[in-house]
């Protein structure tokens, strides 16, 4: 059996433009809809960083928006986990202590990775330990507790991830899903490189490094499925509608023009376009049909080894609710595939006991008063 995942990332745009009700909370609602049809599971990583700057900043948003984006991102994360879909952790940490001043969010963009917001391991764990139960507390519904046990980097930038392995480790994580094989970024606040990330394989054990196999390691690293290309097979009516369209801010279309580097004369374009860069199974940039025949050509994995297939997917980008139908639809009539959602791996990957806390640690810094609600 080949099991696939469902993976959304919950959240508004990396530079704190977009609506939560628009981005967030109505893709959502609708892509949760239509799996419910199918009684197929959406894995999804909720950007606590955002949520928790929500909370903090309720008064103001409420008076700027209209509505108040906490509240319902805490309902909304509850009733997926009442109707069996699941609730992981994400991070975008240049969200930590952003402010909301003058109707724009004020991001720490030198703090684009977990190792870079503390210096040592202890308070870099108590960080996490304190997003886990946040989410934890909001995914709870009745007296079932929902188990946060796999996490997603925010732009996968889990490298270099020392501090942060180990803080989930502590933690009790399970899985790590921020690899990209083939993946390559580098600016002054973010370096990583996933080019020799194990091939072939659907999953291994890390303990410094994502992309470097440890067997002594308790984090696994499933990544998100990709197969090489070029930048030219990214030009299809799918990604230019999910990521130009007038769902997506000016602000931040330019923005991304202006990561990719195109250059203005006709040689740098064709060089742009022929770069070779990993194609991510990403459900709202690949079309339905051709996504469908990818997960089939996936290579099988070893006899014994778990075979999943990762895919993803953006609540910001999501505009084509019949394409997604038909995706579900084409996967639920595989015969050899069981979609599933990452804690259902998590059960399935033999565990290490991580090293036990240490001694008198308590949960520092800020902390969601959803932890103690």
């Amino acid at each position: 059996m080949r099991y696939v995942v469902l993976s959304l990332d919950y959240e508004i745009f990396g530079n704190g433009t977009g609506d939560v009700r628009q981005h967030i909370i109505d893709p959502t609602e609708r892509m949760a809809r239509i799996a419910d049809q199918y009684e197929l599971p959406i894995t999804v990583f909720v950007d606590m960083e955002e949520v928790l700057a929500f909370e903090r900043h309720a008064t103001e948003l409420q008076q700027h928006c209209g509505y108040d984006p906490y509240s319902l991102v805490r309902r909304q994360v509850q009733e997926l986990a009442g109707r069996g879909h699941d609730p992981q952790l994400h991070l975008h940490p240049q969200w930590h202590q952003a402010a909301f001043k003058d109707g724009r969010w004020q991001l720490d963009e030198a703090k684009a990775t977990v190792d870079s917001l503390f210096e040592s391991l202890e308070e870099t764990s108590d960080y996490i330990a304190s997003r886990k139960q946040a989410l934890e507390a909001i995914a709870k519904t009745g007296n079932s507790t929902h188990r946060v046990s796999v996490y997603r980097a925010g732009a996968f930038s889990a490298q270099p991830g020392r501090k942060l392995i180990a803080a989930l480790a502590d933690n009790e994580f399970k899985i790590d899903s921020s690899v990209v094989r083939g993946m390559r970024y580098e600016d002054e606040n973010v370096s990583l490189d996933y080019r020799n990330a194990p091939s072939g394989r659907p999953a291994w054990r890390v303990q410094t490094d994502v992309a470097v196999e440890d067997s002594a390691g308790s984090l696994w690293e499933v990544p998100i499925t990709s197969k090489p290309g070029r930048r030219i097979n990214q030009l299809t009516p799918g990604r230019l509608k999910a990521k130009f369209s007038k769902n997506v801010p000016k602000e931040q279309q330019s923005r991304m023009v202006k990561q990719l580097g195109v250059g203005k004369n006709p040689f740098q374009v064709l060089r742009f376009l022929f770069q070779p860069i990993p194609l991510k199974f990403d459900f709202h940039n690949v079309a339905p049909a051709k996504l469908i025949n990818w997960i089939r050509n996936v290579p099988k994995p070893s006899q014994g080894a778990l075979d999943v297939v990762v895919l993803i997917g953006h609540s910001k980008e999501h505009i084509d609710d019949a394409g997604f139908e038909s995706l579900l639809h084409g996967l639920k009539n595989e015969s050899e595939v069981k979609v599933v959602g990452f804690n259902e791996i998590a059960s399935k990957l033999p565990s290490l006991h991580p090293s036990p806390p240490r001694p008198g640690r308590g949960i520092k810094g800020e902390v969601s008063n959803a932890v103690l609600s």
